[in-house]
């Protein structure tokens, strides 16, 4: 609670909103609830106004005012909103007819016309049809009420003092009134605008935390299928060497714990050469060069990124001992396909030939080392050092000759 709200509890109790309030009503009780609480005080100021001067029959017509904003409060509270909404409303437009009949134009309709159109849209029952249909009506008879006005004398006659003092408080109360109902609209309406900017900016961070930056925003512009042919993406699989032995000596905490600073660890990798983080599956990781966008080197920016993978990796320790964690990592390189499947919880994947060897690189590989199959190793010759392992079975391609990638030749 703020130091003006402690010093007057009335702006505290103004301010507040019971929380059985529906949601859908809580941005508009607030309005109706300034504006019902000046609505009373404006009353109370025009009973004592029209009884100075004399015009009995407004001065009681604004203790009935007073009693129906009172009402109107209410009834607010207990959570009849629409039965409020059109009491206040009908005392409004009625209140608008008195003051024109008894003392003319002066004090008259012109001054309630403009609460009742702007409460026509300050409300959650109603289409912006019907409520430009309601203020269109209301001006079309406040209209009418004041022509009357104009060609009929008032039933009161009050001075000229009393005259200039009517026109100075119906320029001042009731602009100020208006002010005040719409001053929290703007004010929450800000509020909402922020905290919409915020949700969108989270769901864009996560967004991206599952898409390529260029396949979220044809995503989010397009209802169709995405699918591209890629003719030359570098794939790499990495894996946990011992994990589920592992897992089964670490405590569940201590498992997540591990996986965490690995992947966070090879996640920072990957965003400093400019990579495709593809998934995570249990304690294998998937990342990508050469796509969703084409790049002249995705061998050689894969096999850097892999050579720091392991020097990375291996930094980190296993819980309860000394010893370093250890991967396997395959990589491959050719003509793959990558798209986006599912309707929920969709995802960015890649398949082809070129995505299946590279998994058997991973899968075939030995603790703390990188394969590759030759012909990949050939396109990277005069740039990295091989070690050559020779023939091993691949499943799905018989017999193929490997290598281990061990540096980048510096030159």
């Amino acid at each position: 609670m703020s130091k003006i709200t402690q010093q007057f509890p009335a702006l505290e109790w103004l301010r507040s909103i019971p929380t059985h309030v529906p949601k859908n009503i809580r941005r508009y009780y607030l309005y109706w609830k300034i504006f019902y609480f000046i609505g009373c005080l404006a009353h109370v100021m025009a009973f004592f106004m029209f009884a100075a001067i004399g015009v009995d029959f407004m001065k009681w017509f604004n203790i009935f005012s007073v009693f129906v904003f009172l009402v109107a409060l209410a009834l607010l509270h207990r959570g009849y909103y629409r039965l409020a909404f059109w009491g206040v409303n009908a005392e409004l437009i009625a209140h608008g007819v008195a003051a024109t009949v008894c003392i003319g134009p002066i004090f008259g309709m012109q001054n309630f016309v403009f609460p009742v159109v702007i409460l026509s849209f300050i409300q959650p029952f109603y289409s912006w049809r019907i409520s430009a249909a309601l203020a269109v009506g209301t001006l079309a008879f406040g209209t009418a009420v004041m022509l009357y006005a104009v060609n009929h004398p008032p039933i009161y006659a009050i001075s000229e003092t009393w005259t200039y003092y009517s026109v100075a408080v119906s320029m001042f109360i009731f602009p100020a009134s208006v002010l005040a109902m719409v001053l929290p609209f703007i004010a929450e309406a800000t509020r909402s605008e922020k905290t919409l900017e915020a949700a969108y900016d989270e769901s864009e961070r996560l967004l991206l935390n599952i898409l390529p930056k260029q396949i979220a925003a044809r995503l989010k512009s397009s209802q169709g299928m995405i699918a591209d042919d890629h003719d030359r993406v570098a794939i790499l699989f990495a894996d946990i060497v011992g994990f589920t032995t592992l897992s089964t000596r670490l405590q569940p905490a201590e498992v997540v714990t591990l996986l965490n600073d690995v992947f966070n660890a090879i996640d920072a990798l990957v965003e400093k050469y400019g990579v495709e983080k593809i998934k995570t599956i249990g304690d294998a990781y998937m990342v990508v060069a050469g796509l969703p966008e084409a790049r002249d080197d995705p061998e050689a920016v894969i096999a850097r990124l892999a050579l720091d993978i392991l020097a990375t990796v291996e930094t980190i320790t296993e819980p309860g001992t000394n010893h370093p964690v250890r991967l396997r990592i395959g990589i491959n390189s050719g003509r793959v396909v990558a798209g986006v499947i599912g309707q929920r919880k969709f995802a960015y994947d890649l398949w082809g030939d070129a995505v299946n060897v590279a998994a058997r690189m991973e899968a075939t590989g030995e603790p703390g080392k990188i394969q590759v199959p030759d012909s990949f190793a050939g396109q990277l010759s005069d740039h990295f050092d091989f070690e050559p392992r020779g023939e091993i079975d691949v499943k799905g391609k018989g017999r193929l000759r490997t290598s281990f990638l061990v540096a980048e030749i510096i030159k």
